[in-house]
């Protein structure tokens, strides 16, 4: 069975994590490309489910106001 997708909260306190570690003077060459790597990831599945959050809310209010608009008439 695939492994769950993780919830943006999960991934963005997986991000964080992510950033914290790359800020580590001490971290080789190999294991910062792979933390990037991983970061760039995270950030665009977070970014694509906020897209896709935010085009819902949109969509809801604009059906809102066409619903309010049509029972003002």
């Amino acid at each position: 069975m695939p492994e769950a997708e993780p919830t943006i909260e999960e991934a963005l306190k997986r991000l964080e994590a992510v950033a914290d570690k790359l800020e580590d003077p001490e971290l080789d060459l190999d294991e910062a490309v792979r933390l990037y790597e991983e970061g760039l990831r995270l950030y665009e599945r977070c970014a694509k489910r906020l897209d896709a959050a935010e085009l819902r809310i949109t969509q809801l209010a604009d059906a809102l106001k066409q619903q309010a608009a049509k029972q003002s008439r």
